[in-house]
C-alpha cells in the first residue's frame, strides 16, 4: 500500500517538473501595488532594482563516470529508493542517514541528482507525517545551499511547498522551512516565485517573538525550550526576508505586512557577541564596549570593562563570548534585512531615526566586521537625508565610524607585529641545553604570520558613511578633529576603485582646511590624486579633480601640481562623456587660473583647449555650465586668454544663460561677463544677444555676493553707447542709486562707474 502511494506521488512530482516551465511564466506576471501601478511598470521597477549579479552562473559540474563509482554512490540511491517506497519508519531512518552525507561531494550531488531525490523530499514535504517532514527539510536545508539543487528546487516547483509548510502548526517546521527559503532564494526567478506564494507576511509573523512565555535574555542555556524555537524561528525568517529584500516588491510587500516595526523592536530587544577590544594608546574611543541587552532595554548606562589586548601568543587567540551566539545570530540578520531596506525612502521615513540609528551605532561596538559592515552601510543610506544627518551628528556617530576605522589599524598592526617562532635559535636556548648539543649551533629564522588583509566591505561602507555625512558641516568639522583624513591618506593605495571612491570623495569634502591639505602634502598623497585622474571611473575621476583643486589653495602643494604638470591632465578631461567629470575638471580648472600663474601659459599651449571650455556653456547639464562658466571667469582674467576666448564667441554664449533661475550658475554668468566685457567689442555683442536687461534684475537680489557681480558685469557693459540706453530705459539708474551708499566698496565703486558712464552717453547724446 505505501510503495503504491510513493509511486503514485513521484509520478505527480514528475508531471509537476515537466510543466515547471510554463508555471514560472506565469508568474512573472507582478501584481499592482496600493498605488494602483499597472503589472508592466512593476515588473520593470523590480527588474531595475536588482542587483546585477541576481542571476546565479551556471557553474560546471564534474561527472564522473561509472567506472569510477564508488560503493558510497550506490548506497545513496538505495537509500533514496528507502524514502521513495519504504514505509513511514524506514522513510524516517532513510532520511536521517541521508543527513550524515557530506552533500559537497560530487559524488554525492550526481546520485542525489541521479535518484531524483528533490522530487522525492518535495513529495515527503506533502506528507503528514510530522517526523518525516523535520528529517525532510533538514536534509533539504543542506541540499540547497549547493547551487545545483537551488535551481533543482525551483524547476520542480517546490518552493511553494516550502511556503507552505510557513504555516503549519509545529514550530520546528516553521523554522526549518524558513531556513530552507533562506539558501534557495538568491535570484530573481526564485525571490518572484516565493514571493507570488505568500512567503511574505508568513515571515514578517515569524519575527513576533515578544509573545514568547519569558523574557528575551543573552544567555542560551537558560532560553526555556518554547522561547528558543521561537529565536530560532524568527533567526531563520529574518535570514530569509534579508534574501528577498533584494526585490523592491518584496520590500514593499513586507512594509504592507508590518514588518518594519517588528525589525526595529528586534534591535532594541536583542542582544549580541561581546568580546574583548584591544587598547590602543592613541585614541580614547577603545574605552567604550558593546551594550549588554540589560542596559539596551532598561535605559541603564552600561558598565566600562576594558582589558588591554596583550602581545603574545594566549592574548592573541583570546576571545570572550559573554552574550548568547543565538541572539547574535538573530541580530546580525535582523540587520541585514534593514540595510537591504534601507535604501527605500519610504522605509526610512516610516521608522523613528533616532531610536534605530542610535542602536545601530551601538551594534557597531560589536567585534564583528560583518555586522559593523551592515550598520555601517544603513547609516550611509540614512546619512542622505539632511535630518537624519544631523541626528547623526548629535548621536556622536563621527566617533564611532572613526573607531571602527582606527580598530581595524590596530588589529591590522598588531597581526602584522606578531610572529610564530618555528624553533628556538640555539644560542639563546638554556645552559644545560647547549651542553647537551653536539652538532654545532644554527640559527633557525622565525616564520612570520602571513600579512593581513584590511577588510574591503568594512572599510568601503564606513567611508562611505562618513562620505554622507560629511556633507553636514558639524560632522565635518569633528571628523577634521578627529583625523580622518590621516587615516584615509593610508588606504589610498587601495587597488579597488569602489573602495577608493568614497575615500577620495570624503577627502574632497573634508579636506578643505589647511591642516588638512598640508597633511596631504607632507604624507605625499598629491601625486597618487595626479595618478587617479588617468582612471576611468567617473565618480573617481570627479572626486580627485574635486581634491586638486582644494589643494591649489597651499602653495606648496600648488607648486607640486605644476612641477608634475596636472593641469594638462584636468584639461584632458573635458573631453570625457561623463558630465561628472566634465563639472569636476571645470572647477579645478578654475581653482588652477585663480591661483596659478601658470595656468593661462598651460591653456594657450593646448591646442583646442579653450574652445572645448566655451563649448561646455551649451551643456544640458546645470552643473557643467556652472563649473564652465566659473572657469571662464578665472581664465578671462588675463588679456591674452581673453582675446582667445572672444575669438570663440564666448559673450553670445553667456548672453543665452544670464536669464537662468539658477542663482548660483547666474553668479558665475556675471562674474565671467564682468571679465570678458572688458576686451573690446563684448559689450556691444552681449547688449545684441540681449543679455543687459536681465542683469539689471540682478541688482534687486537679496544676496550680497551676486548684487556685487552684477554691479561689476554692469559697469563693464556701460562702455558701449547702445547698452546704456537700454540701462536707463529699465531703471537701472535708481537701483545703482541705492547701491552707491552701501557698505560694500566694490559695488560703491562699481555702481559708481556705470552711472558715471550712463550719464556721459545720455548727455552727449
Amino acid at each position: 500500500m505505501a510503495r503504491s502511494r510513493r509511486q503514485r506521488v513521484s509520478c505527480h512530482g514528475r508531471r509537476v517538473s515537466q510543466q515547471s516551465t510554463r508555471s514560472i511564466s506565469i508568474a512573472m506576471s507582478q501584481t499592482d501595488y496600493a498605488n494602483g501601478q499597472t503589472n508592466n511598470e512593476n515588473q520593470k521597477a523590480e527588474e531595475s532594482e536588482e542587483s546585477e549579479d541576481d542571476e546565479l552562473p551556471i557553474l560546471p559540474r564534474q561527472f564522473i563516470p561509472d567506472s569510477e563509482l564508488s560503493p558510497q554512490y550506490w548506497f545513496l540511491l538505495k537509500v533514496v529508493k528507502y524514502i521513495k517506497f519504504g514505509s513511514p519508519t524506514a522513510t524516517l531512518l532513510a532520511l536521517c542517514g541521508l543527513s550524515r552525507y557530506d552533500l559537497s561531494l560530487p559524488m554525492c550531488q550526481q546520485a542525489l541528482e541521479n535518484s531524483e531525490a528533490v522530487d522525492v523530499l518535495i513529495n515527503v514535504l506533502e506528507a503528514d507525517d510530522h517526523k518525516c517532514k523535520v528529517a525532510a527539510l533538514r536534509v533539504l536545508q543542506n541540499m540547497v545551499k549547493i547551487q545545483h539543487f537551488q535551481r533543482l528546487l525551483v524547476m520542480k516547483s517546490g518552493i511553494a511547498t516550502v511556503v507552505k509548510l510557513l504555516s503549519e502548526a509545529e514550530p520546528d517546521v516553521r523554522c526549518l522551512a524558513a531556513g530552507t527559503l533562506a539558501h534557495a532564494v538568491n535570484n530573481h526567478r526564485s525571490r518572484m516565485l516565493t514571493r507570488k506564494a505568500g512567503a511574505v507576511p508568513l515571515l514578517v509573523d515569524l519575527l513576533d517573538i515578544q509573545n514568547a512565555p519569558v523574557v528575551v535574555t543573552t544567555d542560551e542555556f537558560n532560553l526555556k525550550a518554547a522561547t528558543k524555537q521561537k529565536i530560532q524561528a524568527a533567526t531563520a525568517a529574518a535570514k530569509a526576508l534579508r534574501s528577498l529584500s533584494y526585490s523592491a516588491s518584496a520590500r514593499r510587500d513586507m512594509y504592507l505586512a508590518g514588518g518594519i516595526p517588528l525589525l526595529t523592536r528586534l534591535t532594541l530587544s536583542v542582544g549580541g557577541v561581546q568580546r574583548e577590544y584591544p587598547q590602543a594608546t592613541s585614541s580614547s574611543l577603545t574605552h567604550h564596549r558593546a551594550p549588554s541587552v540589560a542596559s539596551t532595554t532598561t535605559g541603564q548606562r552600561p558598565s566600562v570593562n576594558v582589558k588591554s589586548r596583550l602581545t603574545g601568543r594566549r592574548a592573541m587567540a583570546a576571545s570572550v563570548c559573554s552574550d548568547s551566539e543565538l541572539d547574535f545570530e538573530l541580530l546580525t540578520a535582523v540587520n541585514g534585512v534593514i540595510h537591504q531596506c534601507a535604501a527605500d525612502e519610504i522605509f526610512r521615513a516610516s521608522v523613528k531615526a533616532d531610536t534605530l540609528l542610535g542602536q545601530l551605532l551601538r551594534h557597531m561596538r560589536y567585534d564583528c566586521e560583518t555586522l559593523q559592515t551592515l550598520c555601517a552601510s544603513t547609516i550611509a543610506h540614512f546619512a542622505e537625508d539632511e535630518t537624519n544627518r544631523r541626528v547623526l551628528t548629535q548621536l556622536k556617530a563621527t566617533e564611532t565610524l572613526v573607531w571602527v576605522l582606527k580598530q581595524g589599524e590596530y588589529q591590522l598592526q598588531m597581526a602584522s607585529t606578531y610572529t610564530i617562532p618555528r624553533s628556538r635559535p640555539e644560542d639563546e636556548q638554556p645552559l644545560e641545553l647547549q651542553v647537551q648539543i653536539d652538532r654545532p649551533t644554527s640559527h633557525v629564522e622565525e616564520k612570520l604570520v602571513e600579512k593581513p588583509q584590511v577588510n574591503i566591505s568594512l572599510l568601503k561602507a564606513v567611508s562611505t558613511a562618513v562620505w554622507k555625512l560629511s556633507l553636514s558641516p558639524e560632522a565635518r568639522d569633528r571628523f577634521r578633529q578627529l583625523g580622518i583624513v590621516r587615516i584615509f591618506i593610508r588606504h589610498l593605495n587601495q587597488s579597488t576603485e569602489e573602495v577608493l571612491l568614497p575615500i577620495v570623495s570624503s577627502i574632497s569634502v573634508i579636506g578643505t582646511d589647511p591642516e588638512s591639505l598640508a597633511l596631504l602634502r607632507t604624507e605625499r598623497a598629491v601625486p597618487r590624486f595626479v595618478w587617479l585622474l588617468s582612471g576611468n571611473h567617473p565618480g573617481l575621476l570627479s572626486a580627485a579633480a574635486l581634491t586638486m583643486a582644494n589643494l591649489t589653495a597651499d602653495v606648496d602643494a600648488l607648486e607640486l601640481l605644476e612641477t608634475i604638470d596636472a593641469a594638462r591632465l584636468l584639461w584632458s578631461l573635458l573631453k570625457h562623456p561623463s558630465p561628472v567629470v566634465q563639472a569636476g575638471a571645470a572647477s579645478a580648472i578654475a581653482a588652477f587660473s585663480e591661483r596659478s600663474k601658470r595656468a593661462g601659459e598651460v591653456a594657450r599651449s593646448l591646442v583646442g583647449g579653450l574652445e572645448l571650455l566655451v563649448s561646455l556653456l551649451r551643456a544640458p547639464e546645470l552643473e557643467v555650465v556652472t563649473a564652465a562658466a566659473a572657469a571662464v571667469a578665472r581664465m578671462a582674467t588675463e588679456d591674452e586668454t581673453l582675446a582667445v576666448l572672444s575669438d570663440h564667441h564666448v559673450v553670445t554664449l553667456l548672453a543665452s544663460l544670464v536669464r537662468h533661475k539658477n542663482r548660483d550658475l547666474k553668479l558665475r554668468v556675471a562674474e565671467a561677463i564682468a571679465e570678458c566685457c572688458r576686451w573690446p567689442g563684448n559689450p556691444a555683442q552681449l547688449g545684441q544677444g540681449g543679455g543687459v536687461k536681465p542683469l539689471i534684475g540682478y541688482l534687486r537680489s537679496s544676496h550680497l555676493d551676486l548684487r556685487r557681480a552684477a554691479a561689476k558685469a554692469l559697469h563693464q557693459v556701460s562702455s558701449d553707447r547702445e547698452n546704456c540706453f537700454i540701462l536707463h530705459h529699465h531703471g537701472a539708474v535708481m537701483l545703482l542709486l541705492k547701491l552707491v551708499g552701501c557698505g560694500d566698496v566694490e559695488i560703491q565703486s562699481a555702481a559708481a562707474g556705470c552711472l558715471s558712464n550712463i550719464r556721459n552717453f545720455i548727455h552727449n547724446a
